[in-house]
């Protein structure tokens, strides 16, 4: 019988939502609230079934290539650079559609075959377009019942945002397509990556592409080599191996039965196991914290107050050390504007100004002897065209050269904070005896904030007016002057316009910073306040007297006991369930060949 109707999964899976709502309606003031977003997503998936396979794997391995190969039709853009910037989620649907999911709430419908001007990197860089992510609704067979294709951007390439997103799906990914290619295994990346989606993800399919870069001889040696090493650096994980070719198509119908076997017998069990652990993880965050808070009410009012006093001491200090990491952010982001912005905008309009010159001179020649009145517009034409030219190329340049820098800078700074966080609880510890969380938050998990610049009505900012007196003056000396107001124009319209990018620059990358800062430096600000917030908890309930302390305290013990038993509960029903999958996955190898070894 397949696992999808045993009476285990159906059991489990209402076991779990049971007790995610137990979670979130008992002890849920005391779990961080990306816990609790977490324990949200994660029981509407399960909820409606909506079983996550994730393509991973580091920048151009095929990942999005083999989607397609899948599919059996091209839906996913794919080149020559690494293009998925955002992740996309491709589900079943009635029809072919888009469907634009933004940071703000918005949801915008396209075509299909306009993804890649929001989920690459060249149709929407650096995100700029505030892309939640992309969902593609195709009456695909593969995709009947429930399952969804996640295809991830890559890992390791130079957009160091895209690493971070594919970090930040892992939480929500049931099964993993882990991409690698036969002429370039394992990277330091992926090795990192695999191993963090092992201890996460109940199955993994290593998925070895591009074997037709190899010739027939390689391809065993190299093969083996692949499933030798995975097999040494996820030891314990439930691997199955898969050597293919998405770009000519050799050996993607195995893995696409082998997905569609998923799909139908095993997504639902597979769902439970990966929720299930979630929830079990969340159920022993909340324990420590419910016995953190325990440890705190067990002391005197006097004793409670001094050790209080003395965290507060500590958190000042980290709240201290948070605010100057903060600041070497701001000045480093400061000389770095000052380097690679302001000195040479100002610079611009000089450096510019004997070839802007000898172009217009040379466009003026070339109009031949016309009046006054028809060259003042003309050389304006020209004068709005050449700097809307050299602006369009300039933006770019400077973006590109402030981009990388902002983002390094961010980086060092997420490096303290994550920091600064484990110093919080190690106070808790020293100060109380206990930690209150060892769920502390991975900032990797945020991107870093981005920006981008667009020059807007370049053409129109200082409108070209020649006057009636000037239209009007006859002869070589009405050129003269049009063509020296022309000149006047033109080298103004460089300066503001320098002026103008200077300024619209140096306030995206300062605000995006500042949002980046304030997000993280959140993250400090709610570990001290949750522990804050408890010893309160403890000092109110210890000012009103012992029997209020005694009541509490078991109450409390009440709550630790409920949380631990759930996490026990969760953590043997999520291996029962493993063990019942593995028993049908077994009886039913024979007949599909899911889990052979790699083979050329």
């Amino acid at each position: 019988m397949p696992t999808e109707n045993s009476h285990i999964t159906i059991a489990a899976r209402w076991r779990v939502l049971r007790a995610i709502d137990e979670l979130l309606g008992g002890p849920g003031d005391l779990l961080a609230p990306r816990v609790i977003d977490e324990l949200r997503a994660g029981r509407a998936r399960l909820a409606q079934a909506r079983f996550n396979l994730a393509v991973l794997g580091e920048f151009k391995r095929g990942k999005s290539t083999l989607i397609n190969a899948l599919l059996g039709r091209e839906v996913l853009p794919t080149g020559v650079v690494p293009l998925t910037s955002i992740v996309t989620v491709i589900r079943h649907g009635p029809r072919d559609r888009l469907i634009v999911h933004y940071r703000d709430g918005r949801e915008t419908e396209h075509a299909v075959s306009e993804l890649a001007g929001f989920a690459t990197e060249r149709g929407n860089p650096h995100n700029r377009l505030g892309v939640e992510l992309t969902s593609v609704e195709l009456p695909a067979e593969l995709l009947v019942g429930g399952l969804q294709l996640i295809d991830t951007p890559g890992i390791g390439s130079v957009h160091e945002h895209n690493t971070a997103l594919a970090w930040e799906f892992l939480p929500r990914v049931d099964a993993a397509l882990c991409v690698l290619t036969a002429d370039q295994p394992f990277a330091q990346s992926e090795r990192e990556f695999f191993a963090a989606a092992a201890a996460r993800v109940p199955r993994l399919l290593i998925v070895v592409n591009k074997i037709d870069h190899l010739q027939r001889g390689e391809r065993q040696v190299a093969l083996e080599f692949i499933e030798g090493a995975a097999d040494e650096l996820l030891a314990g994980s439930e691997l199955e191996y898969f050597a293919l070719s998405a770009r000519d198509g050799e050996g993607v119908a195995r893995l696409s039965r082998r997905i569609a076997q998923l799909a139908q017998r095993e997504s639902h069990a597979l769902l439970v196991r990966s929720v299930g652990r979630l929830t079990a993880l969340a159920a022993r965050d909340a324990a420590q914290a419910i016995d953190f808070e325990a440890r705190a009410i067990e002391l005197t009012f006097e004793e409670l107050r001094r050790r209080a006093e003395l965290f507060a001491a500590r958190s000042r200090a980290l709240r201290a050390a948070r605010a100057e990491a903060a600041d070497l952010l701001e000045r480093g982001v400061e000389r770095l504007l000052d380097e690679r912005v302001n000195r040479p905008l100002l610079a611009f309009a000089q450096m510019e100004a004997d070839a802007l010159r000898g172009g217009l001179a040379a466009h003026a020649n070339d109009l031949g002897r016309v009046s006054a009145g028809e060259l003042g517009p003309a050389l304006a034409a020209w004068t709005d065209e050449t700097i809307r030219q050299r602006f369009d190329e300039l933006v770019p340049q400077l973006e590109a050269s402030v981009s990388d820098e902002v983002h390094e800078l961010q980086h060092r700074f997420a490096r303290r904070i994550e920091e600064i966080l484990l110093q919080v609880q190690d106070a808790a510890q020293e100060v109380f005896g206990l930690r209150a969380s060892n769920q502390l938050p991975d900032v990797d998990l945020s991107e870093p904030a981005r920006f981008s610049f667009k020059l807007e009505d370049v053409g129109h900012m200082l409108d070209y007016v020649v006057t009636a007196g000037r239209r009007a003056v006859p002869g070589a000396l009405g050129r003269r002057m049009a063509v020296r107001d022309a000149e006047d124009r033109l080298l103004q319209m460089a300066d503001r316009h320098a002026g103008r990018l200077r300024s619209a620059l140096v306030e995206r990358v300062r605000e995006a910073v500042t949002r980046y800062q304030r997000e993280l430096s959140t993250l400090v600000d709610q570990a001290v306040q949750a522990i804050e917030a408890a010893v309160q908890r403890a000092a109110t309930q210890r000012s009103q007297g012992e029997p209020e302390v005694r009541r509490r305290a078991g109450e409390l013990e009440g709550l630790r006991r409920r949380a631990e038993s759930l996490a026990d509960e969760l953590t043997t029903l999520v291996t029962e369930v493993g063990d019942q999958l593995a028993g049908d996955q077994d009886s039913g190898s024979a007949r599909t060949g899911a889990g052979a070894p790699i083979s050329a």
